[in-house]
C-alpha cells in the first residue's frame, strides 16, 4: 500500500471488528492488509463463479 492509494472509510459493527483484528494477528497481517487479502480473494471468487 503507499500512500496515494484511495482511503475508504467504513461502518462495521464492533463485534466483527474485534473478529477482524483477531484474524488479522493470527494472520500476522495489518487489518487494512488482512481486509485487501479478504476483498481480493472474494473478488477472484465471483469471476470464478461467473
Amino acid at each position: 500500500m503507499a500512500r496515494q492509494d484511495k482511503q475508504v472509510n467504513v461502518r462495521m459493527p464492533q463485534k466483527l471488528v474485534d473478529e477482524l483484528k483477531r484474524n488479522a494477528d493470527e494472520n500476522k497481517r495489518s487489518v487494512t492488509a488482512h481486509l485487501n487479502f479478504i476483498v481480493e480473494e472474494w473478488l477472484k471468487q465471483q469471476q470464478t463463479n461467473s
